[in-house]
């Protein structure tokens, strides 16, 4: 009895000092050294595996109230524009038309009562696959307001639906805080979509606000949300 508890003992031994020595390399692609160049380090967020294809889109300049030839975008590829926005402002006595050309309930603009009182411009695009929309603008006023929503259009060219946040009623890009707007959303191929860019503050119809904006389409994987969206924009 003695002879084999003491034998057990001795086993044990080593057995441990090899299970520690293993947990001390864990985990293993933190050591082993990878074949492919390219490949993550573990501490490099997802999106630095991805390399967008950025264009330029030719500025906006004058009158864009309506959404004009939407550009194409696939997963991979950037899209930078400019333009500048002539006045701002909200008016709750306002009545825009709310009913499209094809007869559809039109989703802009976004809130109600009221409409912008200066200048809107547009940004359409058609995504040709599935992914992430990832968007990003700012202007060079530090106190302008601007609204970024994400709509829908119809047949007739014309929003008349208005992507909102998973876990509200809230329409993306509304009502931003800040200078700068910023959100990513699950986007599908076939409906031809559209940015409508206008500032409802300060309220200043002679307010001339210089604008960019960067589009890009990420993959879109479960669960990742913004995360695959480009950090460094053009």
């Amino acid at each position: 009895m003695g002879f084999a508890q003491k034998k057990y003992i001795q086993l044990l031994v080593p057995l441990a000092l090899s299970a520690a020595q293993g947990c001390a390399e864990w985990p293993r692609h933190q050591h082993k050294p990878s074949i492919n160049a390219d490949a993550l380090s573990p501490d490099q967020p997802p999106q630095d595996g991805l390399k967008f294809d950025w264009s330029e889109h030719e500025s906006i300049e004058g009158d864009n109230d309506q959404p004009s030839d939407p550009l194409p975008i696939q997963v991979g590829e950037g899209i930078f524009a400019s333009g500048s926005l002539s006045g701002m402002g909200w008016s709750p006595d306002e009545t825009p038309d709310r009913i499209s050309s094809c007869g559809e309930t039109r989703a802009f603009p976004p809130a109600a009562p009221g409409d912008y009182t200066g200048d809107v411009d547009w940004i359409t695009i058609s995504p040709s696959e599935n992914g992430t929309l990832c968007m990003k603008m700012g202007t060079d006023i530090e106190t302008a307001r601007i609204d970024a929503p994400l709509y829908v259009l119809d047949d007739c060219n014309e929003p008349t639906s208005v992507f909102v946040h998973p876990d509200s009623e809230t329409p993306i890009g509304l009502n931003v805080a800040s200078a700068e707007a910023q959100w990513a959303i699950p986007v599908s191929s076939g409906p031809v979509l559209a940015i409508g860019i206008a500032g409802f503050f300060p309220d200043d119809v002679s307010l001339d606000a210089e604008w960019w904006i960067n589009l890009s389409l990420a993959p879109s994987v479960d669960g990742a949300g913004a995360s695959l969206c480009p950090e460094e924009y053009r």
